[in-house]
C-alpha cells in the first residue's frame, strides 16, 4: 500500500495525497507538538510538513517508508520554524532531545542543569524572572510583554538581556535554556 500511495502522490494523484494526509496527519501533529509549546505553533508545522510532501512529491523514492519521510521532513521544518523564531536551532539539538528520550545517564545530568537553572532563576527580581519566562518560555515578543507589563520594549530587551548575562555568568549554556523551556512547557 505505502508504495502504491507514494506512486500515485509522485504521478500528483490528489486523492493518495489526501490518503497520506488522513493516515499520517495526527502521527505527524503528535511528533511536532513535542517540540513546540503552542497548538497552533505545531500545526502550522504539520501543515508545512505536508505542503513539502506535496512539493517535493516527484523526488520521492517508491521503496522508502512514508513514516521516515515525514518524520525527516518533520524535524526540518521544526528546526525552520525554531529559526524564523530568532531560536537557536540546529541539528545538534534535534540529536540532544533525541538522546534526552533514550538515555537515562544524560537525563540525571540534565535534571541536575535544570535543578542549577531554575535556582538561578529564582534568585532574580521577581518582575525579571516573570519578563525573562513570558519571553524564553512562552515565546512572546517584546513588544507584546511591554503591553502586559506596561513598559518600554526597550526595557524588556534590557531586563531580558541582564538575565542572560546574570546566567551565563554563572555557566549555564544557551541549549540548557531550551531543555529548561522543554522540561518546563511539558509539564503544563
Amino acid at each position: 500500500m505505502n508504495t502504491i500511495l507514494i506512486t500515485g502522490l509522485r504521478d500528483g494523484d490528489d486523492s493518495c495525497f489526501k490518503e497520506i494526509y488522513e493516515l499520517y496527519h495526527f502521527k505527524v501533529f503528535c511528533f511536532v507538538k513535542k517540540y513546540t509549546a503552542q497548538l497552533a505553533d505545531a500545526e502550522d508545522i504539520t501543515q508545512n510538513v505536508f505542503i513539502h510532501l506535496w512539493k517535493y512529491r516527484t523526488k520521492i523514492e517508491p521503496g522508502i517508508a512514508l513514516d521516515a519521510i515525514l518524520f525527516k521532513s518533520s524535524k526540518q521544518e521544526i528546526s525552520k520554524w525554531y529559526k524564523k523564531q530568532n531560536k537557536i536551532i540546529s541539528v545538534e539539538y534535534l540529536q540532544l532531545v533525541k538522546e534526552l528520550d533514550s538515555s537515562e545517564e544524560i537525563d540525571e545530568n540534565i535534571s541536575v542543569k535544570m535543578e542549577k537553572l531554575e535556582m538561578l532563576l529564582q534568585q532574580i527580581p521577581e518582575k525579571r524572572r516573570k519578563i525573562f519566562t513570558l519571553h524564553k518560555f512562552e515565546e512572546m515578543s517584546y513588544k507584546e510583554i511591554a503591553i502586559e507589563m506596561g513598559m518600554s520594549q526597550s526595557a524588556v530587551a534590557n531586563q531580558i538581556s541582564k538575565t542572560l548575562q546574570y546566567l551565563k555568568k554563572n555557566s549555564v549554556k544557551s541549549y540548557e535554556l531550551y531543555w529548561f523551556a522543554l522540561l518546563f512547557l511539558n509539564q503544563y
